[in-house]
């Protein structure tokens, strides 16, 4: 019999968890969210492109042509659409996933914070610019085409990073900024160049263009204004949703009576797809961080393409496949080398 006393007895050690396997699964979670965010986005360009031309589904299905792309069209599924995403957004969604939503909101107000609010009001006026012409553009070029051309924002985020604030890029990011122009120049057929080229098309690149650069505004605003994502969406819609309410009185836009309720019923679905992926977003960012959220978000131009060809069988050509895969790759190149950035910021 053992003479050893209860008390002197080791004590029984606590049941172990393995914590890196639930970090890993919660890594892997937040990947997984954000790929269907990337995925959905997508598809509302694809919805987007339905809306303004007709296409045959899946090859089975032929609709859409509800409104023709152009300028006055696109703001009036600009204001349908917001019509539905704001208030949602502001009274269902905000509040749940961040509860001082209406706080940040009310403390923009104070004097202290007057370059936070400007920064959040011109995001909206950038951001409207930016949805506008990205409506204009994938009505009149292929979808997977104009979300390449549209993809340029990262580089004209870096150059006003550069001029404006002397965050200096380096080498690497100009080869990859050079490149991703040349992939965008490769989108666009060489006929379309000459002066009896495609009018529309050339319209619709420069429309996916202008788009871009608008969003790598509406990027910086966002560094700007350091504020929440719920509280900052509701004034950055709020902001669109008003610009489409003053300018629409004054637009000749035009919508046959009977596609009244297709318009309202493609609006819905670009509602649906646009606070779909916001949440998504917002639940995955967090998990794995928004450095390599970017990375993933980057795969948008390939993506876009592929779900087109699946959804409307919308083929590109040889050399407008090669420009998608240049800009996907060096887009991604320059989200890695944030990533990069950041985690050795992280290690010092």
């Amino acid at each position: 019999m053992s003479n050893t006393k209860p008390e002197d007895q080791a004590p029984t050690p606590p049941p172990v968890t393995n914590t890196s396997t639930q970090a890993m699964m919660s890594f892997k979670q937040g990947l997984i969210l954000l790929l269907i965010s990337s995925l959905i986005m997508s598809i509302q360009n694809i919805i987007t492109k339905v809306i303004l031309s007709k296409k045959v589904i899946l090859g089975v299905w032929e609709t859409g042509g509800f409104i023709s792309p152009s300028f006055s069209n696109s703001i009036l599924i600009l204001v349908l659409r917001m019509s539905i995403v704001l208030p949602i957004m502001t009274f269902i969604v905000a509040p749940r996933i961040y509860k001082n939503s209406f706080r940040d909101l009310k403390d923009l107000l104070k004097p202290e914070n007057k370059n936070r609010l400007i920064a959040t009001l011109l995001s909206g006026v950038f951001l409207f610019s930016s949805f506008f012409t990205i409506y204009l553009s994938l009505g009149m070029i292929p979808a997977g085409v104009a979300t390449t051309i549209f993809f340029i924002y990262p580089t004209i985020t870096i150059m006003i990073m550069w001029i404006f604030f002397k965050e200096t890029p380096g080498l690497t990011l100009v080869f990859a900024m050079i490149t991703i122009y040349i992939g965008g120049f490769l989108t666009i057929p060489p006929a379309n160049f000459t002066p009896r080229g495609d009018s529309n098309f050339m319209v619709g690149a420069l429309s996916g263009a202008f788009s871009g650069i608008m969003f790598a505004c509406y990027v910086i605003m966002i560094k700007q204004a350091r504020m929440h994502p719920a509280p900052f969406s509701i004034l950055s819609f709020a902001v669109v949703f008003l610009l489409g309410i003053l300018i629409i009185p004054f637009l000749d836009y035009q919508v046959a009576e009977g596609n009244w309720p297709s318009v309202w019923i493609g609006s819905v679905c670009l509602a649906a797809t646009t606070l779909g992926a916001y949440l998504l977003n917002n639940f995955g960012v967090p998990i794995v961080g928004p450095a390599l959220a970017a990375v993933i978000g980057a795969t948008g131009p390939a993506i876009t393409t592929i779900m087109a060809f699946i959804f409307i069988n919308e083929k590109l050509e040889i050399n407008q496949v090669i420009g998608v895969f240049l800009v996907t790759l060096w887009v991604l190149g320059i989200s890695v080398e944030n990533l990069k950035k950041q985690q050795s910021a992280a290690g010092k």
